[in-house]
């Protein structure tokens, strides 16, 4: 890729919040950006209706300096501005003029700009002469409900710059439609936090693979063993990050059921991933744990994953040793 860097921090290639997920840098012109939000809106508005969060806030969060932002033409308020009316346009959200009234739930929201870079790509079915010249962002967005547990979602948009045009309208354009893809993606994800277990576990069949994801982050959550067989299902899902989550659900679950399954997905794995998967298995226990644990702990080619499926294992036994045995006959 030919262009130079405008813009970086320490987080630029990558996102900070709990459960991000990333959106691909696109080429579309900017009509398209409606598009975008109408398909994934027209998923969330086939969401149990509930009430909207109100939006109290859009702070700055940990991306570049202002000062650089402003060097590249865009100012901290346009960034929390553009953010604010995303959510807004998003329709998974209530941005109220003032302090909104009443008890209804209400979300804390912050923004970053990650990354912005200068980027000459060839034109869309055009030679390679053609080549334009584009601003991409890396931007994040989190929103948080009040004495609840929020969701962080980054995304990527480009902007061409047009003829003898600044680079900062080009800028403030790709933050407009990489905020409006967050944000569409965060009413999602709101959405999904408000439907009984039921719905949720039948969104984990969804053909889109970010309501996969949120329906596995809700249940994991919520911790219901109704949930094990279709999470178990997510094992093989594939999108990698869904993949992960489910083992991460599961974990939270310990349910047995989950355990051989779990074991299966070590086979042709790197080692970190065993090493990582031993102790979630460990914490589960049962008869298959074991014995898994122990050949791996005897057997296994690589030192790391030996040593954590042996303290794995020691844990199971001692946790064993100390659990409260079945009540006495007599009594």
């Amino acid at each position: 890729r030919a262009g130079g860097r405008v813009g970086g921090g320490a987080g630029s290639g990558r996102a900070a919040s709990r459960g991000r997920r990333r959106a691909g840098v696109t080429g579309a012109a900017s009509w398209r950006r409606g598009a975008l939000l109408v398909a994934l809106l027209g998923v969330a508005a086939g969401c149990r209706k509930a009430e909207r969060c109100a939006v109290i806030g859009v702070t700055l969060g940990a991306g570049l300096p202002v000062r650089q932002m402003e060097e590249l033409g865009l100012e901290g308020e346009e960034l929390r501005r553009a953010a604010l009316e995303a959510l807004r346009q998003s329709g998974g959200f209530v941005v109220p003029e003032r302090e909104p009234p009443g008890s209804g739930p209400r979300c804390r929201a912050s923004v970053a700009l990650l990354d912005a870079r200068l980027a000459t790509r060839p034109a869309p079915d055009g030679p390679p002469e053609s080549a334009v010249t584009r601003m991409e962002v890396l931007l994040e967005m989190q929103a948080e409900p009040v004495g609840g547990e929020g969701f962080g979602e980054s995304a990527r948009w480009g902007e061409p710059i047009q003829p003898g045009e600044a680079p900062g309208a080009a800028l403030r354009r790709a933050v407009s439609g990489a905020a409006a893809r967050a944000a569409a993606a965060l009413a999602l994800g709101m959405a999904e936090t408000r439907k009984p277990d039921a719905e949720v576990i039948r969104d984990l069949d969804s053909g889109d693979p970010r309501l996969r994801d949120y329906a596995v982050r809700v249940l994991a959550d919520r911790r219901n063993p109704a949930a094990v067989p279709r999470l178990i299902q997510r094992l093989k899902d594939p999108d990698p990050e869904v993949v992960e989550r489910a083992v991460g659900a599961l974990a939270q679950i310990r349910d047995p059921r989950a355990v051989v399954p779990l074991i299966e997905l070590t086979y042709r794995r790197e080692p970190p991933f065993v090493a990582q998967l031993t102790r979630i298995i460990g914490d589960i226990g049962g008869p298959e744990a074991e014995a898994f644990l122990a050949t791996l702990a005897s057997g296994h080619a690589d030192a790391s994953v030996r040593r954590a499926a042996r303290e794995a294992l020691d844990d199971l036994r001692r946790g064993r040793a100390g659990a409260p045995g079945p009540p006495d006959a007599g009594n």
